[in-house]
């Protein structure tokens, strides 16, 4: 049962168009003029236990090349997630990775310069409820740089409901 909603999950992403931004479910926010962020929803609702996709592409400026994506998860509260919220990063060697995430959190698309920054999150747990933001780090006209998206995708973990065999 677990695979099947994994996988149901997985395919259900495909409507991601990380070339135009667009999507057949979500709306694209842009800031700083070129700098795009499209989220499948704002709300995401997912069961403890279970696994969870948080569907992203993002844009950036033609001189702007992605090396790059960190992921942040902090208290809705939050304006801004910091270094010490970061749940997934695609250098291996970032130290500063929680480490109640690691080995929990992957990227759909490995490839940072498709534009897709969809995140699968497996075993989760209530706590993992709250909101997460997307930064990409990569090299601006040469020159190292990062950008953080302000929008952000909300996620509340549930228990997980007890089912009657019968």
């Amino acid at each position: 049962m677990f695979v099947l909603i994994c996988a149901t999950l997985l395919f259900s992403v495909r409507g991601i168009h990380a070339e135009t931004g667009a999507s057949v479910w979500g709306r694209q926010y842009c800031e700083a003029g070129t700098f795009c962020i499209t989220l499948g929803v704002a709300d995401i609702t997912a069961e403890a236990g279970l696994c969870v996709v948080i569907p992203c592409s993002f844009s950036t400026p033609a001189a702007f090349k992605p090396k790059h994506i960190v992921w942040y998860k902090c208290k809705t509260s939050n304006q801004r997630c910091g270094d010490s919220d970061m749940i997934f990063h695609t250098n291996k060697h970032s130290t500063k990775v929680q480490s109640l995430f690691k080995g929990r959190v992957s990227l759909l698309q490995p490839d940072v310069s498709q534009g897709n920054c969809s995140i699968f999150i497996n075993d989760l747990t209530e706590s993992d409820s709250g909101a997460y933001q997307l930064r990409v780090n990569g090299l601006l006209d040469g020159i190292s740089d990062g950008f953080t998206y302000s929008e952000r995708a909300v996620l509340s973990v549930k228990g997980m409901e007890s089912y009657n065999k019968y």
